[in-house]
């Protein structure tokens, strides 16, 4: 076939007035406007994109391996390294080990969670481990200086070069709290004076996890890594550091989150505008390609309840991060929520990315987003918003004065406020925890204990839901049974079984015992059920009279259930209140309230049996 044959040419470009055109038809008088949905970020989804929607966008042209390097700093593949954490107590040996057979057994490198610096062995370190052909990474509290000083001394002493060194260190107080003391200015500087010989071990480290950690949207988490980068930037210069050692030395360890889509179109932004700000710094353009970024799968989204479901979410997640062309890859144990990860957990998480790599070929090729008329658009709205929310805090003074004034966290706060909103009435799905419970599952861990640990993450999306799961399990612990919610159907129609469906599912996600009763009649309902053995009694029923009869009836339950009406009775909702019930529970109602409400019930019941 020759370059001038086209396969296919019968056929007519479909422009996008025919799709416009095609699905209103398919529609019929439902508005093509309808079927668009809004983000955390402000943007607007359409339903599909077309060739026009990328026409303009000059980007979309580009080569891998080109300024302003969206589509990646390499041109021949899509390789990453695969990065195991490790935390590393005392000396450190026990870590070291376990570092040894991990990059026997499939990672590419290691990330040391260093808790006591000053114990570190460096000679066991260096004996154990080659690091001139390993990556090996550090994530510290305090001294990073005094770390390395440490490692190259030990470097030395067994004639190792320092100039093959590989791996970053991750030591970031601007975006942690916010702002960088003059100590802290002065041990980074030490760090890259260290490290000026070692061109592939980063010391200048933004960790967009702190944002996205805490429930931050994607325009937020880019704009306010780009943000802290610039002040570090700045401050460093500022206290004599050239430039092109900063610039050099950039990483940014940014979370994937389970929004697949979005994540792709993420790192493929934050290139972009990383690339403009080197460019507003009068920089070398190249110097931009220099940034590293390491990815980590998002412990916002993890869930302790059904926790394997977390295997499928970091697939998703490590998917999209090496997709959008992410350098190095750290993929968290699926138990990671509730306990020291094991061999198995860990096995399972670092060969997550062997899979993806081996097995899909995701190494392959160079930014598979490009040409896509949805990831092209979006990477651009992405950036367009994350730039205009950056300029916002430069207006302000910068990152520090930004985050001290409280508009970044507050800001962030506003958005994850939003976010458990949705999980609260079920727009948001955390498969498992909020939807689809495992029926079978059995919590192996002492719940009370792991509410209490220092550790457990109170910041992620499913906490809320999880704290009444919590409370239903020790119930279980204390009484020998879970605690029972009867869903009691007064009538016939569709629109109470649709209420009462929602009620059975979200009770059986907080761990009860669901029991799904049908009534031809209120008589009938209170009679049965006056003397029922439940904490929770639903009542599903649309009729007024129904819903002013049954609550006073019930109400001389002796164990004193919690009465629920599975309806939203918009109006009468003081009056239903007054006849008895104590709350409504429907469709896209927050339920947060409902399980605060729950909570109180058992916790007062458990108070109270501890007494007799």
């Amino acid at each position: 076939m020759t370059d001038e044959q086209k396969l296919f040419s019968e056929f007519k470009p479909g422009t996008a007035a025919d799709w416009a055109a095609r699905t209103q038809k398919d529609l019929r008088d439902t508005p093509l406007e309808s079927l668009n949905w809004h983000t955390y970020e402000g943007i607007t989804i359409k339903p599909y994109y077309t060739r026009e929607d990328i026409q303009h966008l000059p980007f979309a042209q580009q080569e891998p391996g080109d300024f302003p390097f969206l589509r990646g700093n390499a041109g021949s593949d899509n390789g990453w390294q695969n990065i195991q954490k490790i935390k590393a107590l005392g000396n450190g040996k026990p870590a070291i080990d376990k570092a040894a057979d991990a990059l026997g057994r499939g990672a590419d490198g290691v990330l040391f969670i260093v808790e006591d610096p000053q114990e570190f062995d460096f000679a066991y370190l260096t004996e154990q481990l080659d690091l001139t052909t390993q990556s090996v990474s550090y994530t510290l509290s305090g001294n990073p200086a005094d770390f390395l000083k440490g490692l190259y001394t030990s470097l030395s002493e067994q004639n190792i070069s320092p100039r093959n060194l590989k791996g970053f260190m991750n030591y970031d107080p601007m975006s942690g709290n916010g702002q960088l003391s003059e100590a802290e200015i002065k041990t980074i500087t030490q760090v890259l004076d260290l490290t000026k010989d070692s061109p592939d071990f980063y010391g200048v480290t933004v960790c967009g996890t702190n944002f996205s950690s805490i429930g931050a949207s994607l325009t937020q988490e880019v704009a306010y890594t780009l943000s802290a980068a610039v002040a570090y930037t700045d401050r460093l210069t500022t206290a004599g550091e050239p430039l092109e050692s900063v610039l050099r030395n950039m990483l940014f360890c940014m979370g994937a989150g389970t929004n697949y889509f979005f994540e792709i179109a993420k790192l493929r932004a934050l290139r972009l505008l990383w690339s403009a700000v080197v460019e507003a710094y009068q920089a070398e353009p190249a110097l931009a390609a220099k940034l590293r970024i390491h990815s980590t799968t998002s412990s916002w989204y993890q869930t302790t309840l059904d926790p394997y479901v977390n295997m499928l979410r970091v697939t998703t997640e490590a998917m999209s991060a090496v997709l959008s062309g992410a350098d190095s890859l750290t993929v968290l144990p699926f138990d990671s929520t509730f306990q020291d990860s094991n061999e198995f957990s860990e096995r399972i998480a670092r060969n997550v990315s062997i899979i993806l790599k081996e097995e899909s070929y995701l190494d392959k090729a160079v930014d598979p987003a490009a040409g896509s008329y949805y990831l092209e658009s979006l990477t651009n709205e992405l950036a367009s918003r994350a730039w205009e929310l950056f300029k916002q805090i430069e207006v302000q003074g910068g990152f520090e004065a930004a985050y001290e004034s409280g508009f970044i966290l507050s800001s962030i706060t506003e958005v994850s406020r939003q976010k458990f909103r949705d999980i609260a009435t079920g727009r948001m799905v955390l498969v498992g925890t909020n939807k689809y419970p495992n029926p079978k599952e059995k919590i192996e861990f002492d719940p009370e204990e792991l509410i209490q640990r220092a550790e457990f993450d109170t910041t992620r999306a499913a906490y809320p839901t999880e704290v009444m799961r919590m409370a239903t399990e020790l119930h279980l612990r204390k009484r020998k049974r879970r605690p029972r919610a009867v869903i009691a159907v007064i009538g016939q129609a569709a629109k109470r079984h649709i209420n009462a469906s929602f009620a059975k599912e979200f009770f059986s996600c907080a761990g009860f015992d669901t029991d799904l009763q049908q009534y031809d009649d209120v008589e009938t309902a209170a009679a049965r059920l006056l003397h029922a053995a439940a904490e929770v009694v639903v009542v599903s029923t649309s009729e007024a009279t129904y819903a002013r009869e049954f609550g006073p009836r019930i109400s001389q339950h002796e164990s004193k259930p919690t009465i629920i009406m599975a309806d939203d009775p918009q109006h009468m909702k003081e009056e239903l209140v007054t006849h008895g019930y104590d709350e409504f529970i429907f469709e896209d109602c927050d339920m947060s309230t409902i399980l605060e409400l729950v909570q109180k019930r058992l916790e007062r019941e458990e108070n109270n049996g501890d007494k007799h």
